[in-house]
């Protein structure tokens, strides 16, 4: 076998996960060579990490690795210790790199979704570098073979791949906010909905001088590192202590997250660099809606602040506060509906244990829709059993309900015809 071979292996490998996530990260419409250049560049940011490698092994007394075995007693505390500090670096390192592209290409990132993807890239370019290294090792090493190579792909390229490109999305959405800090600013303070990151920001703002747009930007950035180094240094521990289920857990909850981040009108808010064109509104007037709107949030009037912001936007297309305001009233509303949904299912399992110890109550009529709905899907499906379970307990709570009965009739009637087609099944078997 050439030498070469194993490393040209490796690269393979490792590319064929990289192929797979682009395509799902890539949108229609999308230019998907701006997700590949943030690929190709976050793959530097292994760099950082091997510098310091050579560095502690040239320098020992800055080596913090070698510190922390020398001074943990406990070598499973140690090594978790190290793990820990590993997981910290590389963020860091992902971290430097959407700083560099930005500063380089700030066109590049004009929405927070925007900013979240790149920051998926580049650490799904980490990622990639470092797979190379770990299937070119085990590759060389004669004690492993082919088994190992294939789970440690499997494992590195789902898992490990996944893990690193969630936790430098979760910066790049902190990120995104930050850059576009002028807005989210004047959007806190017309909420006047002061969050402890505002007051901080302000804070230092009077302390150092520094403006506070300046302030509320680094803020958000060091909030989505620590958040990331910290996901990051749980999962590594997690991974190094094989305690895998609180890894999976780390990864999963994340995953969820992102998942919600990328479905939020807010996040798809385009934010003009450029210089906006000025309201046919006077500022005095402008300043009394913005200031009703921030009222109606606070309590909840999401379709009033939704309405208000569709007038406001005919007179001034370009405000950024009010778009801001509009998509965070439909983001508001969404959850409402689905804490509403949750909450309702909570009171209907309640109301059936309610039912079985005799005590009926009756149920909300848009709720019955739902359930008749899910039990004429059953019903298609030819799940008669469920529909005989819910369509009794619906009866319990609302003997009245039509529907009910005229599915619970039906799904009898199937139930017969299938018993009886078995039993004859049977007998012709026999």
């Amino acid at each position: 076998m050439p030498s070469w071979f194993p490393a040209l292996a490796s690269i393979l490998l490792a590319s064929l996960p990289v192929i797979i996530w682009i395509n799902i990260i890539h949108r229609q419409g999308e230019e998907k060579s701006l997700y590949v250049k943030t690929f190709l560049i976050g793959t530097l940011s292994v760099i950082p990490p091997f510098i310091l490698i050579i560095l502690f092994d040239k320098v020992p007394s800055l080596d913090v690795y070698a510190y922390i075995k020398e001074t943990v007693a406990d070598a499973a505390l140690a090594a978790v210790m190290t793990n820990v500090v590993v997981g910290i670096v590389e963020e860091i390192a992902k971290n430097v790199i959407v700083r560099v592209i930005d500063k380089r290409h700030p066109e590049y990132i004009q929405t927070i979704t925007s900013a979240l993807k790149l920051s998926i890239c580049a650490g799904l370019g980490f990622s990639f570098a470092e797979n190379i290294f770990y299937f070119y090792n085990i590759w060389i090493d004669e004690r492993y073979g082919a088994a190992d190579l294939f789970s440690t792909f499997i494992f590195r390229s789902l898992f490990t791949m996944c893990g690193h490109m969630i936790f430098s999305g979760i910066f790049g959405y902190y990120f995104g906010i930050g850059k576009f800090a002028a807005d989210e600013t004047e959007f806190a303070r017309w909420e006047q909905k002061i969050s402890p990151l505002m007051w901080l920001a302000r804070l230092v703002s009077r302390m150092t001088g520094k403006l506070t747009i300046v302030v509320v930007r680094e803020l958000n950035n060091l909030k989505g590192l620590f958040l990331a180094m910290g996901l990051h240094a749980t999962f590594n521990a997690s991974l190094d202590m094989e305690h895998k289920l609180p890894s999976i857990m780390v990864v999963l909850l994340s995953a969820i997250y992102i998942a919600y981040l990328f479905q939020t009108k807010s996040g798809h808010l385009f934010f003009s660099m450029t210089k906006r064109k000025a309201s046919t509104m006077a500022a005095r007037d402008e300043d009394v809606v913005l200031e009703l709107l921030g009222m109606w949030t606070r309590e909840g009037k999401y379709k009033e602040v939704n309405d208000i912001c569709d007038r406001l936007l005919e007179r001034d297309p370009f405000n950024n506060v009010v778009k801001m305001f509009k998509a965070k009233a439909a983001d508001n509303e969404k959850m409402k509906k689905v804490f509403t949904s949750l909450k309702a299912v909570f009171e209907k399992n309640k109301g059936v244990q309610t039912s079985q110890q005799g005590i009926g109550t009756l149920l909300d009529v848009n709720d019955e829709k739902v359930v008749l709905e899910l039990m004429k899907t059953w019903y298609k499906e030819e799940k008669y059993k469920e529909v005989l379970d819910v369509a009794n307990r619906l009866l319990e709570r609302n003997p009245q309900s039509q529907g009910a009965k005229l599915l619970l009739e039906k799904a009898i009637d199937k139930q017969k015809v299938e018993e009886v087609f078995n039993s004859l099944s049977k007998l012709f078997k026999d």
